[in-house]
């Protein structure tokens, strides 16, 4: 009996800390992906708080990182900001994205991003040329 009591007492443990690691570990990768979120949200604030005018006054930069290599995406920004800062965050930013890739696994779907050839101003926000 007190074989049974024990035996089922290590499987219980085993479960609670495997559950609990499982818990923790998804805790881990909602906090992760709340501070890139956030910082993303901080970095297009930065790259939108200019009407796009004038297209000469614009350039755009990759950021992110897909888990199979390569930008997410591209992102334009103005140059009156901050330029040096700025590209800092984005680069933070991209670090960060590929390092969360490997941390957790994640999986992308390998398609190349295509690097815009210029900017254009529509209706006061900067748009791609392809």
């Amino acid at each position: 009996m007190k074989k049974m009591l024990f035996t089922l007492a290590t499987i219980l443990l085993i479960l609670s800390l495997t559950w609990g690691c499982k818990d923790r570990n998804e805790s881990m990768q909602d906090a992760d992906q709340a501070e890139l979120e956030n910082l993303y949200q901080d970095i297009e604030k930065s790259a939108k708080q200019f009407t796009c005018e004038n297209a000469g006054e614009w350039k755009y930069t990759a950021i992110g990182s897909k888990a199979c290599g390569g930008a997410s995406s591209y992102i334009a920004y103005s140059t009156k900001i901050d330029e040096s800062s700025f590209l800092k965050k984005v680069e933070q930013y991209t670090k960060l994205q590929a390092d969360f890739n490997k941390k957790y696994g994640v999986f992308s779907d390998c398609s190349l991003m295509i690097q815009p050839k210029g900017i254009t101003c529509d209706n006061g926000k900067p748009k791609f040329t392809y």
